[in-house]
């Protein structure tokens, strides 16, 4: 069975010296910056190609563009811990100019629906555990959430319900919520006129606002469950609540390009302390793995998001745990 986490996080707590903690906490905007400018360079390559050059080079596009969108998203994650720069004005500002706002989102109304996973994990006050709580186990429930995902079902629902409603109302937060939605509105009008003029107007729709409202949320979807959903997990008995678990993964380089940029692998160490920066928490990874933490509770690593979720939604209620084990020992 999977080990809960708050266990989990008292072992690890008493692993972690308090200056080591201190050292970790410093923001770096040298690093996001570098990374802001990686990504954007992604787009404008992507998209030159796909306006420019054969239509048979579209599906690179469309990857690269399903990556850079996921990327942002992860990133406006790390925003919402004001972890960018410690001005927190700032942090917010980047975050909404350059990557929340291309994707139809604010950095404002991530925060005030995302802090609630950090305190309520597992439970249906977390406003973020749509991705974890759905059911994927067996063919059936595993084809309804490709169906609802691909068609872009649940994607509209969760724009609907995460940024367009409620939120923090504070004065500062809906500036930024408007600041985004000028960015949403310049950007995405912009890259549509651009494809109309160059005479492939469909390409907005297939390269840009389908992997936001589709692709985005099934690799979400995918990464959340391998993150938060025990092995023994059922929706009709585990109504609004289930065991709060974290696990962390250390994918190959496809896959943590394509679904964990931003180190949202290190997903253990993001929740034991989630003001640490991104940058800071492979060192803290390492920290927990030279204490034995991972041998202690191998649940916890994996080597592939993909991997798990396949193994949930195979229904496999029995599981040794020989995989997990044999992925600790070799850390």
């Amino acid at each position: 069975m999977d080990a809960e986490y708050s266990d989990c996080a008292k072992i690890a707590r008493q692993m972690i010296d308090r200056s080591f903690l201190e050292r970790l906490r410093r923001p770096r905007p040298a690093i996001a910056a570098a990374a802001t400018l990686v990504l954007w360079l992604q787009v404008i390559a992507s998209w030159g190609v796909a306006l420019s050059a054969p239509l048979w080079l579209a599906p690179l596009c469309f990857l690269v563009n399903c990556a850079v969108i996921q990327a942002m998203l992860l990133w406006t994650h790390e925003a919402s811990h004001v972890s960018l720069v410690n001005d927190q004005r700032l942090n917010d500002a980047w975050c909404n100019i350059f990557l929340a706002g291309p994707v139809g989102m604010s950095v404002e109304a991530y925060r005030a629906k995302h802090m609630t996973h950090h305190a309520h994990l597992g439970t249906d006050q977390d406003q973020d555990n749509y991705p974890y709580m759905i059911d994927v186990k067996g063919t059936p429930a595993l084809l309804r959430f490709l169906l609802r995902s691909f068609t872009g079902t649940i994607g509209l629902s969760v724009a609907r319900d995460k940024y367009l409603r409620g939120g923090d109302e504070t004065p500062a937060s809906e500036r930024g919520k408007w600041v985004a939605l000028g960015v949403t509105v310049v950007f995405n009008g912009a890259l549509l006129a651009l494809c109309i003029l160059s005479g492939r107007w469909y390409l907005y729709f297939l390269l840009w606002a389908y992997p936001i409202i589709g692709i985005a949320i099934v690799l979400n979807v995918i990464r959340t469950i391998a993150e938060h959903q025990p092995d023994d997990y059922h929706p009709a008995d585990s109504v609004g609540r289930m065991r709060p678990i974290v696990r962390t993964t250390v994918p190959g380089w496809f896959e943590k390009w394509l679904m964990y940029q931003a180190n949202f692998n290190y997903h253990v160490e993001h929740h034991l302390f989630p003001a640490i920066p991104q940058h800071n928490l492979s060192l803290l990874h390492r920290r927990l793995v030279d204490h034995g933490f991972y041998r202690q509770f191998p649940q916890c690593y994996q080597r592939s998001g993909f991997r798990k979720f396949l193994q949930l939604a195979r229904n496999k209620m029995n599981n040794d745990y020989s995989d997990a084990v044999s992925d600790a020992v070799s850390v």
